[in-house]
């Protein structure tokens, strides 16, 4: 670790910590997913919290997903739910707030990171798999030397293999600081499973290429989602309880400056499912 003790007026390049957060970094025995995250931009913590604890997240993803059955990118079999999960299960919310992953999302996200999204997924046999991708899609390349967000799944089910329907990762690829091409899409050369066991939570970099493999075996992989973002992406000002009116008067030109054709902030508004339509205007309108 890159330890660096700085004023005010300077910043922290990406992967160095100041000395509070190295001071936490130890006590939590996160000095392994520090290094694995700089250099394969993704990592596993374990003893994160009880079995029942986990056992107690598991349930609350499965209702939420049965009441919801949103979808998401045709990938599961009616099992997505991201409905405000925060206010509707204590364990969604004291697992973002779980000590050691604010340890990992600081060294990561910096200082006053936010959450960006909580969803939770059931994959079933049969599960379709994902394509290769980074989270962070809408920031255009080449990529800036600190990512925009950070991905922390919780594994309520052993995820080891492929057939578990594993999240598939490309070592280093955070690295390359740009989207991968159709082409290495396809290939997705040097992709291989990040092997979670139950009770743990894998995370990785928003520049990271990653995807999932399509689920072939029996039961259930029941996971939580918890994406943070760094505190610069984001407005400044929340016009959502007047937005309705302020296009309703103005028109559609209003509604794209509220973001109201884009992603952000209308996941809440499709059944829990993903507007197809407005994810690739965001994606598309991003990079130009």
């Amino acid at each position: 670790m890159q330890i660096l003790d700085l004023q005010d007026h300077e910043s922290l390049p990406m992967f160095a910590v100041s000395p509070d957060l190295t001071e936490r970094i130890r006590k939590h025995r996160l000095e392994q997913n520090v290094e694995d995250m700089e250099t394969l931009g993704y990592t596993v913590v374990k003893d994160v919290a009880s079995n029942e604890f986990f056992a107690s997240l598991r349930s609350a993803i499965m209702r939420c997903c049965n009441e919801d059955r949103g979808q998401y990118f045709g990938i599961t079999k009616k099992g997505v739910s991201s409905d405000f999960l925060l206010t509707r299960d204590p364990s969604i919310a004291e697992a973002t707030l779980n000590p050691k992953i604010l340890t990992m999302i600081e060294f990561m996200c910096g200082r006053g990171a936010q959450i960006s999204q909580i969803s939770g997924s059931v994959r079933f046999q049969g599960a379709n798999a994902m394509t290769l991708h980074c989270d962070q899609s809408w920031i255009p390349a080449p990529f800036p030397e600190h990512n925009a967000l950070m991905t922390a799944c919780w594994y309520c089910d052993d995820t080891l293999d492929e057939a578990s329907g594993a999240t598939k990762v490309i070592p280093g690829s955070h690295r390359k600081g740009r989207h991968p091409t159709p082409e290495e899409v396809e290939a997705a050369v040097g992709a291989v499973p990040l092997a979670s066991p139950r009770g743990s939570v894998g995370m990785w970099d928003g520049r990271l290429w990653h995807a999932n493999f399509p689920r072939t075996r029996e039961g259930e992989r029941v996971m939580l989602h918890a994406t943070y973002c760094r505190l610069a992406y984001r407005p400044l000002e929340d016009y959502g309880p007047f937005s309705d009116d302020l296009v309703a008067r103005y028109g559609p030109a209003m509604a794209d400056l509220l973001g109201r054709n884009h992603w952000w902030g209308n996941r809440n508004w499709n059944d829990g499912s993903v507007d197809m339509q407005k994810y690739l205007r965001t994606e598309r309108d991003s990079r130009r």
